[in-house]
């Protein structure tokens, strides 16, 4: 069986995106004394019965995966809203609408036209979330525009209209679309849809060796779009024959919907990549915000399902976007790759190492591709590309039943429209890519991507190939290498690494790099202290102070998160859970450290409630994560049946409970035995003072305690030790300035607690 993989709309990429044309903030937020705006209340709607219908299409992949409810209305800049006139002769329109319950809205205008310097925002009352501004770039030949969405249930749309243009524009809002539902990870920050697809995924971002430099270069070409007001696609910039930076975009036919209401969302991408874990991935929002709106349609056909489309706006080249080049000869090649935002997340990669096998399958001309030795698709993949194990496109994606299954794939395939059959099997221009593609007739059958990259003689790039953290640690062991990206050999460099911006490690690098060799060093264990730290590897003085012409890629940073963990006593530990009325879509796991699945179980049945009792024995002292997931993203509670879990120790202590998780719960803890202190009590027993200091810290505990204790800096070297019983000095008046990490240890007990210490 196939499926179409159209995701539509889990939910989305909301929180003040920077459009093409960004103006800053609405001018009404500067104003004063501006009229009283009653609001347009949008009516209640059965919601019960849309989400039993959506839950028995939950499964159905080629429906759309709705999130909202659609009120038609007819609102214009004529017969609704307030006009408020400057005291400049300039305007400003303002249409307040409210939607009680909604996670999101969004709007479609059915007549837009901006003349020039007028503009559109959208925002919530709270002035929390702003889209805008649209203006003249986004002006089509069908006058009409789909926005993104706004957080929120209570939403303003402002017109601002220069006094020279007065009475030129047009706003008529045909459509008010009340978000009712959003998927795991969405509205928790401005981070959209992030960490809503699956473990086994990698972060486009993550090192696979054999595609990186291909990769990283056509993920500048990649981007998430919402089609039909209301689902997500993925596609990709191509380039043509003319090198002219046409803005093309190529997805899937089956994405296909009025392209003028389209929105596009470029190189929103990971910047401490998660390759295939259940870490969760970061954003680089909200500095790439890059998003435009708009697009006309140039050809599409189902017999290879492809859309090709050019948006409207240009877009600027601060964005450092790339068009993707093609391969046409319909040639299998050895291996491929794919890039794509799976569920509206974070863009993601995939890589297959065999040949992708060509068939026809009764509705269309597709490169199949078996099993993905890395990664998989989902809805919201579709139509993004397949490229050759040159860096070509070769295809889009169509449909496929690859999927995860905990942190691998389930083994499924996954099928990719033929750009070959794409390029000149439609009987007229909007049926076929040949007229588009190729305007100058060049019968070319490969195309490199554009603009092409700079090659210099001297280029040497840093990469941090991995933390080596675990999943419970304090520490790191980056791994970090030297790729030669010049043309010239690579024969010394200077290596440089820093640690939470503290003093610099330094370390030699002689060789003889060709180009595109690489030289692989593993650091030190660096002890983090507790939040977020920040590892940064620069290059510096290459080939014995030569001129290095890409200074671009001489600095990369990467950061890792110390949780606080609780400590429990050692017991077995008691699980209880009471499934909902689909309990085929709960599974749970307890894994040690080392990810070993001590326990697991799910599955359940349908229509119907189970309740689970279990005990875990557990074999030893360490940390332990426990994980509960849900398929739909609704968690068990509470529209379905009343279900809930526990995990209680055999003392009586909750380590975890709950219901409504969403798509997944975990909880990492600690098991030790119970000692004369606890990890906690040890750090309240003792304080560190003054902090910050120039260099002399007093050490005090409560009671009659021995301890030991280790200074560290940033680098996890070692500075000083000692022993302090009820209270002593440490001095590092001859240390360097900056943060240092203070480990204090009970010596009767074992435990020991970590402080962070600030010399200035």
């Amino acid at each position: 069986m196939k499926f179409k993989i159209t995701l539509i709309l889990l939910l989305c990429l909301q929180f003040g995106f920077a459009q093409v044309t960004n103006q800053g903030k609405p001018l009404s937020w500067k104003l004063q004394g501006l009229e009283a705006v009653a609001p347009v209340v949008m009516p209640k709607f059965d919601l019960a019965t849309l989400q039993a219908e959506d839950k028995a299409n939950e499964n159905k992949k080629d429906m759309i995966w709705r999130f909202g409810y659609e009120f038609l209305v007819d609102h214009n800049l004529n017969n609704s809203g307030n006009w408020h006139t400057l005291p400049n002769g300039d305007r400003l329109w303002r249409i307040r609408y409210q939607s009680a319950g909604a996670k999101t809205m969004n709007f479609l205008f059915s007549d837009f036209y901006m003349p020039a310097g007028a503009k559109v925002y959208l925002y919530d009352n709270e002035h929390t979330d702003v889209l805008g501004a649209y203006d003249a770039q986004q002006n089509n030949e069908e006058h009409v525009l789909g926005t993104w969405l706004v957080k929120g249930q209570d939403i303003w749309i402002e017109y601002y209209e220069p006094a020279a243009v007065a009475g030129q524009g047009k706003l008529e809002i045909f459509k008010v679309v009340h978000g009712y539902r959003t998927s795991e990870g969405l509205l928790k920050s401005p981070d959209d849809d992030l960490n809503g697809s699956g473990n086994c995924n990698y972060d486009v971002n993550c090192t696979l060796g054999g595609i990186d430099d291909l990769k990283d270069i056509n993920k500048k070409a990649v981007a998430l779009i919402i089609t039909n007001n209301s689902g997500f696609c993925t596609g990709s910039l191509v380039n043509n024959t003319s090198n002219d930076g046409t803005p093309y975009f190529l997805t899937a036919n089956h994405c296909y919907s009025n392209p003028s209401q389209w929105a596009f969302r470029f190189n929103w991408i990971s910047p401490n990549p998660v390759c295939a874990g259940n870490t969760p991935s970061t954003s680089n929002a909200p500095d790439y915000y890059q998003t435009a709106s708009g697009a006309s349609l140039k050809a599409r056909n189902e017999a290879s399902d492809f859309c090709l489309v050019q948006i409207t706006a240009n877009m600027p080249a601060s964005w450092d976007l790339v068009y993707a080049g093609w391969d046409r000869s319909d040639v299998a090649p050895p291996s491929t790759f794919g890039i794509h935002h799976p569920q509206g997340d974070i863009m993601k990669v995939c890589k297959d190492d065999n040949a992708p096998t060509a068939e026809n399958d009764g509705e269309a001309d597709v490169w199949v591709v078996g099993n993905w030795e890395l990664g998989v698709t989902e809805g919201g993949s579709s139509g993004s590309p397949l490229f050759n194990n040159e860096g070509r496109i070769i295809g889009q994606l169509f449909y496929g039943s690859s999927d995860c299954a905990g942190l691998v794939n389930n083994g499924g395939y996954d099928a990719y429209g033929r750009f070959g059959r794409s390029w000149d099997n439609g009987t007229t221009v909007n049926t076929r890519l040949s007229d588009w593609l190729d305007p100058e007739g060049t019968e070319a059958l490969t195309l490199d991507y554009y603009p092409p990259a700079e090659v210099f003689a001297v280029d040497a790039k840093a990469v941090i190939a991995g933390l080596g953290q675990g999943v419970c640690g304090s520490t790191i062991t980056p791994i970090i290498r030297i790729d030669n990206k010049g043309t010239e050999n690579l024969t010394s460099a200077q290596i440089n690494y820093t640690f939470n911006n503290g003093e610099a490690g330094v370390l030699p690098f002689t060789g003889n790099l060709a180009t595109n060799e690489s030289y692989v060093v593993t650091l030190p264990e660096m002890q983090g202290i507790q939040g977020t730290n920040t590892f940064t590897f620069t290059i510096t003085n290459v080939n014995n102070g030569a001129t290095d012409g890409n200074t671009n890629n001489n600095t990369t940073s990467a950061n890792f998160v110390v949780e606080e963990i609780p400590v429990y006593a050692l017991a077995n530990i008691n699980f209880s859970l009471v499934t909902d009325q689909f309990g085929y879509e709960t599974t749970w796991n307890l894994k040690d450290a080392a990810g070993t699945v001590l326990y697991s179980g799910g599955p359940y049945g349908f229509m119907q409630q189970e309740t689970i009792n279990t005990t875990f024995t557990v074999p030893a002292e360490g940390c332990y994560i426990f994980g509960i997931y849900d398929e739909e993203g609704d968690g068990i509670c509470c529209d379905y049946g009343e279900g809930s879990f526990s995990l209680i120790t055999a003392n009586g202590t909750v380590i975890a409970e709950g219901a409504e998780y969403g798509a997944e719960f975990v909880a990492k803890f600690r098991m030790e035995e119970e000692l004369s202190v606890s990890n906690s009590a040890l750090k309240n027993a003792v304080t560190v003072y003054p902090n910050p200091s120039s260099g002399v810290f007093t050490v005090s505990a409560a009671g009659n305690q021995a301890l030991t204790y280790q200074l560290y800096n940033v680098l996890g070297q070692a500075v000083t030790s000692g022993k302090i019983t009820t209270q002593g000095t440490i001095n590092i008046t001859g240390a360097a300035n900056g943060v240092y990490m203070l480990k204090v240890t009970e010596q009767a007990s074992g435990k020991s607690a970590n402080y962070k210490l600030v010399k200035e």
